[in-house]
C-alpha cells in the first residue's frame, strides 16, 4: 500500500457512498503547482455518468471531499479538484515503507516460475562491437528486475551464432595461413582477420570457395580434426566475449551455440541439459503433423494459414541443410522441455528479425511446442547504435570494437575527474574512473527507448550534469552522507514523525511511484522507464536537498 493508493481508495468510497457510483478507474494526477496541493481529481469522470456540467460536478465533489479526514484544502480549478493529503497518512505510509525497505516492492508470487531471456547473439569468430551495447545492457537490466523484484527464476542464454559456412572458411584459413604467435596475441581478432582474408580470396577463386564448402561438410559429418578446430575457435570466442561482458557487469547463465541444435554431439562448453530433439527430428515432426511440406527437390517449406498473413518460409534446403528457422524451432522445444514452468521466452533481437521470429512463434504454436495459455513468446526488438563521428558496417568489416569504446570511456572519465580533483591519488583515480564510466555508459544507453536508433555522442554519455548516470550517483552519495552526518543510528524507533514540508511530501510521492514504474517496465520490457524514474527521483531529491535544512529538521524530529 502507499499514499496514492490510500487516496484512490478513499475517493472511490466517497463517490460510491455519496453518488451511488462504482468507479473502476480513478485517475489521480500531480497538479502543476505541487507546492500548493498533493493530487488532483478530474471531474469529467463523473460528468459523463451523471450527465451534468463538469463545473457542477466539481462543486458536488468538493462538498463530498470536505467530509474526508484524509483529504483537506479542497480547491476547484475549472474541472479539476485539487487537494492535500493528511500528514498522518504520509507519516504512516512512509514509516511502513521504511520498515520494509529491504524488500520494498518485492512480489515473490512468481517464485519458482521461469523466464528465459535470449540475448547478445554474438558471432564466435568476431569480437563484440558497439552494436553489442544494445542487447546485453538492456537485458541484464530486465534480468535483474525479473529476478530481484518479481522473484522469477531467470535463465539467460547468449545463443551464439557459430554455424554454417563460417566454420568452413575458418578451417580452410587455418590450414592455409595459421600463425600461432598471432593467435596467442589476440585470438578473436586474429580469427576475424582470417575470416576477412579467406572471404576476399574465395570471391576470386572458385576452387577455394568450394574448398570452404567441403571443409564445412567434413565438420557436419563429424570429422575429428574439424570438430577439434570448432571447439578451439568457439572456446576462444566465449572466453573473449565474457571478458568484455565482465567489464559491463553482465553474466549470462549459458552460452549455447546454434550448432548445438544440429545434434552432432559437439563438445559441450557449459553445464546445460542435453539435446533430445535436433533440427532433423524437428523437420520430420513438422512434416508428419502436416505443418511443413517436402517438395520434389527435397526442400521443405512451411505455408501458413491465409488468415495469419505470414509469408511462407523454407525449413530445409535441397541439400538437406537447415537455416535459422529450424535451429530456432529446435531451440524453442529444447527450452520448454527443460524449463517447463516457463511463463515467458523473451527474444532481444534487432527489429530486422521481426518476420523471422513471427514465423518461429506461429510454427511453435501450430506444432504444440508451446501452450499459448501458459507460455508467451515475446520479441522485444531494439534499434541500432552508432558513433556520432563514424557509421559502422559489419559487412565491410568496418566495426567499432566494444573494448576500445570502453577503454575510451575510462580515459574520458579520468580526465573529467582530474578536472575536478587535481589532488586525487592514482589508486583512487583508477577505482573511481572504473565506477564512473559504468554509470555513464550504461545509464546513457539504458535511458533511451530500446526501439529507437541511438547515436552515441561522447558529450551526452560522458557527463556529470543533469540526465546522466554520474548525476544520479552523486545524489545517492549526497543522501548517504546526510544519513551519516545526522548520526542517527536507529530510524525504526520514531513514532510521531510528521511531514509538514511540501518538499518532503513531494519526495515521498515520488518514492511511491516506484511500484507502478516497475510494473510498466516489466509489462513492456522497457528499462528506459526505470532510468527516467531514477532521474526524476534525483531531481525531486535535489530540490528537497537545496530548499530544506535537512539535518536541522531531522534532528528535531528524531530527538
Amino acid at each position: 500500500m502507499d499514499v496514492k493508493y490510500i487516496v484512490w481508495k478513499e475517493i472511490k468510497n466517497l463517490i460510491k457512498n455519496n453518488f451511488n457510483i462504482e468507479l473502476e478507474e480513478i485517475k489521480l494526477e500531480i497538479p502543476p503547482k505541487n507546492n500548493l496541493w498533493d493530487y488532483c481529481f478530474w471531474a469529467f469522470a463523473l460528468s459523463k455518468i451523471l450527465k451534468k456540467k463538469p463545473q457542477e460536478i466539481a462543486e458536488s465533489i468538493k462538498e463530498v471531499f470536505e467530509k474526508s479526514e484524509i483529504l483537506s484544502d479542497i480547491n476547484i480549478a475549472w474541472v479539476f479538484i485539487n487537494f492535500r493529503v493528511s500528514e498522518k497518512v504520509f507519516a504512516s505510509e512512509f514509516k511502513n515503507a521504511y520498515l520494509s525497505r529491504e524488500t520494498f516492492w518485492y512480489n515473490g508470487k512468481w517464485t519458482g516460475k521461469h523466464i528465459i531471456v535470449d540475448y547478445i547473439g554474438a558471432n564466435v569468430w568476431k569480437p563484440l562491437h558497439i552494436g553489442h551495447m544494445c542487447t546485453p545492457n538492456q537485458w541484464q537490466a530486465m534480468i535483474n528486475l525479473y529476478r530481484h523484484k518479481f522473484g522469477y527464476n531467470v535463465i539467460s542464454d547468449t545463443h551464439l551464432w557459430d554455424w554454417w559456412i563460417i566454420f568452413g572458411k575458418l578451417i580452410t584459413a587455418y590450414k592455409l595461413w595459421w600463425d600461432e604467435a598471432e593467435l596467442e596475441k589476440d585470438a578473436v581478432n586474429y580469427l576475424l582477420k582470417l575470416y576477412v582474408k579467406i572471404s576476399t580470396a574465395a570471391k576470386e577463386d572458385e576452387k577455394l570457395e568450394q574448398r570452404t564448402r567441403d571443409e564445412f561438410k567434413l565438420l557436419s559429418e563429424g570429422n575429428k580434426e574439424s570438430i577439434d578446430l570448432w571447439a578451439k575457435f568457439t572456446s576462444f570466442s566465449i572466453d573473449r566475449m565474457q571478458k568484455t561482458l565482465d567489464r559491463m557487469k553482465i553474466i549470462p547463465d549459458y552460452n549455447i551455440w546454434e550448432s548445438f541444435y544440429e545434434g552432432l554431439n559437439l563438445p559441450k562448453m557449459g553445464n546445460f541439459p542435453d539435446l533430445k530433439n535436433d533440427m532433423h527430428s524437428i523437420v520430420k515432426e513438422l512434416i508428419e503433423k502436416k505443418i511443413a511440406t517436402k517438395n520434389e527437390d527435397w526442400s521443405v517449406w512451411v505455408i501458413f494459414p491465409e488468415e495469419t498473413k505470414i509469408p511462407s518460409c523454407i525449413l530445409q534446403k535441397r541439400d538437406g541443410t537447415h537455416g535459422y528457422l529450424a535451429s530456432d524451432l529446435a531451440c524453442v522445444k529444447y527450452r520448454l522441455q527443460n524449463w517447463s514452468r516457463t511463463e515467458k521466452v523473451i527474444y532481444f533481437i534487432d527489429v530486422r528479425q521481426s518476420l523471422h521470429l513471427k514465423q518461429v512463434f506461429e510454427i511453435s504454436k501450430m506444432a504444440g511446442f508451446i501452450n499459448p495459455e501458459k507460455t508467451e513468446l515475446i520479441h522485444a526488438p531494439n534499434g541500432f547504435i552508432s558513433l556520432k563521428e563514424w557509421a559502422m558496417s559489419t559487412r565491410s568489416w568496418n566495426i567499432i570494437l566494444l573494448d576500445k569504446l570502453l577503454d575510451e570511456a575510462i580515459s574520458r572519465a579520468k580526465n573529467i575527474i582530474l578536472e575536478k580533483r587535481q589532488d586525487i591519488e592514482w589508486e583512487e583515480l583508477e577505482k573511481l574512473s572504473e565506477t564512473i564510466w559504468i554509470w555513464a555508459i550504461k545509464y546513457g544507453y539504458l535511458s533511451k527507448n530500446r526501439t529507437t536508433d541511438v547515436i552515441f555522442d561522447w558529450d551526452e554519455f560522458m557527463t556529470f550534469e543533469w540526465n546522466s548516470g554520474p548525476y544520479i550517483a552523486y545524489a545517492h552519495v549526497r543522501a548517504n552522507k546526510l544519513i551519516n552526518d545526522s548520526k542517527i543510528k536507529d530510524f525504526d524507533k520514531y513514532s510521531s514523525y510528521t511531514f509538514a514540508l511540501q518538499e518532503e511530501k513531494n519526495l515521498i510521492k515520488m518514492i511511491f511511484e516506484y511500484e507502478q514504474v516497475i510494473l510498466d517496465t516489466a509489462k513492456n520490457n522497457t528499462p528506459h522507464l526505470v532510468a527516467a524514474y531514477a532521474y526524476n527521483l534525483t531531481k525531486t531529491f535535489n530540490s528537497f536537498y537545496n530548499n530544506v535544512k535537512i539535518l536541522i529538521v531531522m534532528m528535531r524530529k528524531w530527538n
